[in-house]
């Protein structure tokens, strides 16, 4: 009885069905109008967008076109990230979309809500993964997107289902930030210690203060009795926004290759490196340098450090990519050292936010496996449609 009022009212269309007024995508970058927003690819992460309005109202000099948005239009990444989809709502109306973005426009809001949140279920997922073409990078037609098949639930179960999926991602947004802001005040206390007293304080270098260990290539044949770790990778490290290592690649590794939890690790690019800290035990890959501070109190001191001095840290770094930092070169990097009693006043205030940071991500860990587990129910009904 419950599997029949479960399935009660579902139905089988494509994507041109359901978004029954607009099925296309944006306009070539030469083509794009002046004086509107522009939505790009890279602006669509994560189910938002994240490029702000801009501060004014432009006037634009041309008509509306096909790639122009409207108030509840749903934009889809046709490349890369396939999938990807974000709602459109008043502050973005009137912007056009690039080419690499598709528009699903329906007469009811709810029908792009929907596929907002169908988009992203194992099913779909699956889908784009078969249909996607790879020449140069994953590329979805929007001839392909057009004929998705989609099962599409009644009214009534749309508004609950997509009720429950935004105020988990509305309170994992609202998580992120927490965890950012809190990062944010331990770096302007940094700065602010840092203005204040580092004339006075002694010169050392990063090796004298922590030990340097350098990432090591993945084994070719795996360990059989090794010690459970995460594998993080360089771009592991680069992603890390706010610095916390939480989750990686589990695997087994050597115990001499394996960093405790509150190592800092270190990744570079050209643009600028960026520092992490960890909260279990890792391996880091090559490209990544471990920061063991011989005080565990001090790694709240080296992380922000480290974080200010982002820019600087390239230029150590081998290759033209500067993707490399050895061992030697960074721990012969020279820094003005605190003495104790700063750095104990530093963690005082610095512990206590990436704590609260920590538990804003680690709570965004458990609504992410509640989001997982609801997209695996729409799955499951769908494919006994």
């Amino acid at each position: 009885m419950m599997r029949e009022l479960a399935l009660s009212g579902w139905q089988r269309m494509t994507v041109k069905e359901a978004a029954d007024l607009k099925v296309t995508y944006g306009l070539p970058e030469q083509e794009l109008p002046s004086g509107r927003g522009v939505i790009r690819a890279s602006d669509v992460r994560d189910g938002r967008i994240r490029t702000p309005p801009p501060d004014h109202a432009a006037t634009p000099d041309t008509k509306p076109s096909r790639a122009t948005l409207a108030e509840g239009d749903l934009v889809v990444v046709l490349v890369r990230r396939v999938g990807d989809a974000a709602l459109i709502d008043q502050r973005h109306s009137g912007w056009v979309t690039t080419r690499s973005v598709g528009i699903l426009r329906s007469q009811n809001h709810a029908v792009t809500r929907w596929l907002k949140i169908w988009f992203q279920t194992p099913i779909a997922r699956a889908w784009f993964d078969r249909h996607v073409s790879a020449h140069v990078e994953p590329t979805l037609s929007i001839d392909r997107l057009r004929a998705m098949e989609v099962a599409v639930p009644p009214p009534e179960r749309i508004e609950t289902i997509t009720r429950v999926v935004e105020l988990v991602q509305d309170k994992m947004d609202l998580n992120q930030r927490i965890a950012v802001d809190a990062v944010t005040l331990a770096d302007a206390h940094h700065a602010m210690l840092a203005r204040r007293r580092e004339h006075s304080w002694a010169s050392s270098t990063f090796g004298a203060v922590a030990a340097v260990m350098t990432g090591r290539p993945n084994q070719p044949q795996p360990v059989l009795d090794g010690v459970a770790t995460s594998r993080i990778a360089p771009a592991d490290v680069l992603a890390a926004d706010p610095p916390h290592i939480q989750g990686g690649r589990q695997t087994l590794a050597e115990p001499g290759d394996v960093c405790e939890p509150g190592t800092v690790l270190v990744a570079s690019r050209p643009e600028g490196a960026r520092a992490a800290l960890t909260w279990l035990p890792t391996t880091p890959n090559r490209g990544v340098l471990a920061v063991r501070p011989s005080d565990p109190s001090d790694r709240w001191w080296l992380l922000h450090e480290l974080r200010a001095r982002s820019e600087d840290l390239p230029k150590i770094a081998q290759g033209q990519q500067a993707r490399e930092i050895s061992r030697r070169a960074f721990s012969k990097l020279e820094l003005s050292w605190p003495g104790p009693e700063d750095r104990q006043q530093f963690q005082k205030v610095a512990e206590p936010l990436h704590h609260r940071a920590h538990l804003a991500l680690e709570e965004n860990r458990l609504l992410t496996e509640l989001l997982d587990r609801v997209l695996r129910d729409v799955s499951s009904i769908a494919a006994r449609i």
